[in-house]
């Protein structure tokens, strides 16, 4: 009778043990589920630029992930309220890095003007440094909804190229990705001037 309690109680430690290790690592995954989404869109980069270099077919597939992985890192994050800084930062350096690498590789195929990867870098490095500007006594970057919208026009001009160069659907013509292409510098910059614009009223307020 009395092994029949002791085993009974080892094993109701022993699961007791096992489910609250489980619920702490259940807790730590979606701490970093935000974070390990950002790192898969880092980690998949490459790929998707060795496979789009030589026209693979699964460029279409890695490129759906990779947006896929944009879109639900930040949702994740402010679910499971894990947002910060670092994780901003990070989401951040992987999308640029995607979207120039992305950008680029397709200038270097000649499908897309020089001024466009270009175009992309200066109004993402002018967003870093205007960040930093704001927020010297604790640097984090600070965004805006012309920003954000210049940034999915940048994965929805990626897309196009995936889809219909890469992947061989060629169902969009070459003037009309040109046209396509004269929008990036315009948004890019309209991007900047809203964050010179909203600058304005708080050095008017620092000059009164």
């Amino acid at each position: 009778m009395r092994l029949a309690q002791t085993v009974g109680a080892i094993l109701s430690l022993g699961l007791w043990t096992f489910g609250s290790v489980r619920i702490r690592a259940m807790r730590r995954l979606r701490l970093q589920a935000a974070n390990l989404l950002t790192g898969l869109r880092l980690v998949l980069t490459p790929a998707f630029i060795a496979l789009a270099w030589h026209a693979g077919p699964g460029a279409a597939l890695l490129f759906v992930v990779i947006a896929a992985s944009d879109v639900w890192d930040g949702r994740l994050a402010r679910r499971y309220g894990s947002a910060s800084r670092t994780g901003r930062a990070f989401d951040h350096v992987a999308d640029i890095g995607f979207i120039l690498s992305a950008s680029s590789m397709y200038a270097l195929q000649s499908l897309v003007p020089w001024w466009v990867p270009a175009a992309i870098g200066g109004s993402f490095a002018f967003y870093v440094i205007d960040s930093w500007s704001l927020s010297a006594a604790a640097p984090a970057l600070i965004g805006s909804r012309v920003g954000h919208l210049a940034g999915i026009c940048n994965y929805s001009l990626i897309g196009v190229l995936v889809f219909n160069n890469t992947a061989g659907i060629h169902l969009l013509p070459p003037a009309f990705l040109d046209k396509l292409f004269w929008l990036v510098p315009l948004y890019s910059a309209a991007a900047v001037i809203s964050r010179l614009a909203a600058r304005r009223p708080a050095v008017s307020m620092e000059a009164a």
